[in-house]
């Protein structure tokens, strides 16, 4: 199940982030090297969250749903 109201989006890669309708007006770059290591992902997974600080100006929480944490385990 997927969040309501999240504007998190799932690519498949880093040219699908510009087919989003979002995005039409966005001028910016990005890096697409992969950035949740096995230690990031252990703490989603525990129930902690990630807070992203990579552009230097606003705080980007990223924390899975309990909903997600169940998935993932029953999937294990």
């Amino acid at each position: 199940m997927t969040v309501k109201k999240s504007n998190i989006k799932i690519v498949s890669d880093s040219n699908d982030v510009w087919d989003l309708p979002e995005t039409k007006f966005f001028y910016s770059a990005f890096s697409d090297t992969p950035n949740i290591g096995a230690d990031e992902l252990a703490a989603l997974l525990s129930g902690k969250a990630l807070v992203d600080l990579s552009d230097g100006e606003y705080i980007h929480w990223i924390q899975l749903t309990p909903d997600a944490i169940k998935t993932a385990r029953l999937r294990q």
